[in-house]
């Protein structure tokens, strides 16, 4: 989720495909030829957390139990489930930020030492320069390197 932040702007909606590799509808039909009186929402439990099935299933009204549940219906909440389309209420700003964007450009650095292209001298290195990349520990990785960079330059 966090790296859905980088690409993420305020107002945009973000599409969840849950269990994208998972056979949901499979499964469900499977339920309804094993036991028809189980309930939805009990046999959508199998594949999702209890409270996610409970949600998908109350937001689409659907029948109480397997038997009453077509192939049609099945396949329309595994589309919703899988096509889940959400639009956060905000973000909480630089104060929480896990993800920030922006810095000086790359094009404005010698790439060999990090040396400001128009002021020889300053150089900039690490989180300050516009290099985003995956969360993970990647940052570490480029502040240490472009600090090494800079470094055998002086």
């Amino acid at each position: 989720m966090l790296q859905i932040s980088s690409y993420w702007r305020e107002g945009d909606d973000v599409t969840l495909k849950i269990e994208p590799d998972t056979d949901i509808a499979g499964t469900l039909k499977a339920a309804r030829k094993a036991n028809g009186r189980q309930a939805v929402q009990t046999a959508l439990s199998e594949v999702l957390p209890k409270r996610l099935a409970q949600f998908f299933v109350e937001g689409k009204s659907l029948p109480g139990q397997m038997a009453d549940f077509s192939d049609k219906a099945i396949d329309a909440l595994v589309a919703t489930i899988q096509n889940w389309n959400i639009r956060p209420a905000g973000s909480e700003g630089y104060r929480t930020a896990e993800v920030t964007l922006g810095g000086v450009a790359t094009t404005e650095l010698d790439s060999k030492t990090m040396q400001a292209k128009s002021v020889p001298g300053l150089h900039f290195i690490g989180e300050c320069v516009d290099v985003t990349g995956w969360l993970g520990g990647y940052n570490f990785q480029w502040a240490w390197a472009s600090g090494h960079a800079c470094g055998d330059s002086l």
